[in-house]
């Protein structure tokens, strides 16, 4: 394993070809000439869009895949419990192919890293836009890309990890967030809410 795999061989490592969802377009709600696609990516450094109110740093994903594991063990008395050890699956994405496919190869070629990389799950609620998830990554770093026809993923590591949902009523109103916040480097967790 890399220095860097911090994956135990509970993931693998490389983004899996996937068929795209037969609901695909039904995620993305039709609003006339607009639509609202399942999911964004946001990134200052990359993406830009025609999505209202997202033109400037996001673009849409086909779809996205994160998760994470802790180690566990059991002992002989039947006792369960983690041992400490806390394992991110890296995040992939895939996507139309666009003008952010060499940026995105360049920043792997080059290891750099990123501040953010947001992905945003959407919903229309009464023909209004709402991100009902956002799920925030700090300080990444790019691992993988792939390119079949004009479809990209890739994949990326992270040191910290935001996941907020956001509760809406049936008229739209916003109720309120529930979230988790953890860092990789401190290994420290917390809720979020409001």
């Amino acid at each position: 394993m890399s220095k860097i795999d911090r994956s135990f061989g509970m993931f693998s490592s490389t983004p899996k070809n996937k068929t795209l969802n037969k609901d695909y377009e039904s995620n993305n709600a039709d609003m006339g000439s607009a639509y609202t696609p399942q999911y964004m990516i946001s990134c200052e450094d990359f993406f830009s869009s025609n999505v209202e109110g997202m033109e400037d740093d996001s673009a849409p994903c086909l779809w996205v895949e994160t998760g994470g594991a802790r180690i566990a063990t059991y002992d002989s008395s039947g006792e369960l419990s983690g041992d400490g050890r806390i394992v991110c699956k890296d995040a992939v994405v895939c996507m139309k192919y666009g003008s952010w496919g060499p940026i995105i190869q360049q920043y792997m070629f080059e290891g750099k890293k990123l501040d953010t990389i947001a992905i945003k799950r959407m919903i229309s609620i009464n023909g209004t836009k709402v991100i009902i998830q956002t799920i925030t990554y700090g300080t990444c770093l790019i691992k993988t890309y792939e390119q079949s026809g004009d479809t990209i993923t890739f994949s990326y590591c992270y040191v910290s990890i935001e996941d907020v949902n956001t509760a809406y009523g049936h008229d739209g109103t916003k109720v309120g967030n529930t979230g988790v916040k953890f860092d990789y480097s401190t290994l420290k967790s917390e809720s979020v809410s409001g």
